[in-house]
Order: structure tokens, then sequence, then C-alpha cells
């Protein structure tokens, strides 16, 4: 395995969304879930290409993060099929897939490298790979202390880190922004679309802050009651500038939807 987790564009070069591609990385086909007599989850289906970032944003108790744990693997669906790449999701946890929580769930006995080792593949490039991460969230030289140490803010950027070197090909974002404060939350939202702008990795986020998502996002969908009832492509260039005017625009164009919800 090479040491190199991340191929940069050129310099200052934009992106712009896209559509998915033809042979989607994730397709959810008329997924759904339920607990005993309660329908979290009605028959959805979704695709996600290879390099695509899509956003959830709904209302507490949507269906969002239900939807988000069995793309994971943990939990099995009630009907329906999940797919990667044309290959059915089996029992257990997605093995091509990071879940990335509010809690950066690091273990304190461990190192800020040894809880990013736990996450890289084994062999010889691992600790390399490791340490590369962590230089890319800014965090390359605290590799040796200890996460108590750190703020907020630092934690999620081990947890973010532990992700990029854990070479998944999808990861799962479950509000990992939502216990920050607001300017922590502002920066780790650049970081991420810095490191998806070097990287171009495939992920779902789920949010409740509708200018996270269309930030961050290439489509924007939203659930409410265990249903997709909308779904808006944000085609506007990266980085993106949030006083913009069609930035504000799409924003108040997906907000509506969800109130409306």
């Amino acid at each position: 395995m090479s040491a190199t987790i991340i191929t940069p564009f050129a310099e200052h070069e934009t992106r712009v969304s896209r559509a998915p591609s033809s042979k989607a990385l994730l397709r959810v086909e008329n997924v759904s879930k339920s607990f005993g007599a309660n329908t979290a989850l009605h028959p959805v289906s979704l695709e996600i290409g290879r390099g695509e970032v899509v956003a959830i944003v709904g209302r507490s108790g949507s269906g969002k993060s239900t939807l988000l744990r069995l793309v994971a693997g943990l939990e099995k669906p009630s009907s329906g099929r999940i797919l990667i790449e044309d290959e059915p999701l089996g029992a257990g946890i997605n093995p091509r897939a990071r879940l990335m929580f509010q809690d950066a769930a690091l273990l304190p006995w461990l190192s800020v490298l040894e809880n990013v080792l736990l996450a890289t593949p084994r062999g010889p490039d691992r600790r390399p790979i490791a340490r590369e991460a962590l230089e890319h969230v800014g965090l390359g030289a605290r590799e040796r202390e200890w996460p108590l140490v750190l703020s907020g803010g630092q934690r999620q950027r081990v947890a973010l880190a532990r992700a990029l070197a854990s070479a998944a090909e999808l990861i799962l974002f479950d509000e990992p922004l939502g216990a920050l404060d607001a300017l922590t939350r502002l920066e780790m939202q650049n970081l991420i679309e810095r490191l998806w702008l070097e990287s171009r990795f495939s992920a779902v986020l789920v949010t409740h802050d509708v200018e996270e998502a269309v930030t961050l996002a290439d489509r924007v969908l939203v659930m409410e009651g265990g249903k997709l009832t909308f779904e808006t492509a944000v085609e506007l260039e990266r980085p993106r500038t949030r006083s913009g005017r069609a930035f504000i625009g799409l924003k108040e164009k997906v907000l509506a939807e969800v109130m409306r919800s």
C-alpha cells in the first residue's frame, strides 16, 4: 500500500458539483427499517457516485441517522438492499465505509497517532499513512499527545484523520460537528472542504445545519418522516463563497423545504 493518501489538484483549481457517474459507488434500493411497530425509514432509494458528497438534512427523528447506520452495516434493513459497486452489502459492518460521529470516540489510553493507527490497514506503510493523515488535518506535531489534552475540535480532527487513513471508499458523517462551538465548526467545515478538493473522497453527510450542507455537498436531500422529500444539486464552484447570492438563495430554498416538512 502506498503511503500517499492525498493526491492534490493544481493549486487554486476550482471544482463544480457533478451528478453521480453511471456506475455508482453506493446504491440504496428500496431500503426500509422498522423497529417493532415503528417504521423509522420508509422505502428509500439513493445513488452516490465516486467523489460525490451528498448531504441529508431534516428534523430530529426524520430517519437520517437510521439510513446512515444501515449503510454503515450497524443495522440490517427490514427490506431492500444496499450495494457497493454493484456488490450487495453482507452481514456486519460495511468494510468499505467509515462512520464519523459527533463524539470523536478516541481511546484515552492511546496517543493521537495510536488512535489513527487503529483504523489504518496493516502493512509496512501504515505508520507513514497515519502520520500523513495527521499532517493533513494540522496535527502532525501532536501525534504523541493524549486525547484528553486536545480541544473538542482537535479531537474531531483526529477522528477525521482516522477516517482518511482507513482507506475507506465512503465516509459517513453523522452530525460530526454538532457539538462544536460556532468558530470551530466553521474551521472544520473549511478543513473538510479543503480535504475534499485534494482527495475527492465520497461521503454522506447527515446534518441539521443547512448552510453546512450547501457548503460541503454536491447534492442536498431533505428527509422527513422516514422519506426523502426533496433533492437539489449544488452547482456552485469550490471553495464556496457563503456570502454569494447563489449560495444564499440555495440555502434559503433548502431551508424552506425543511421548514415545510
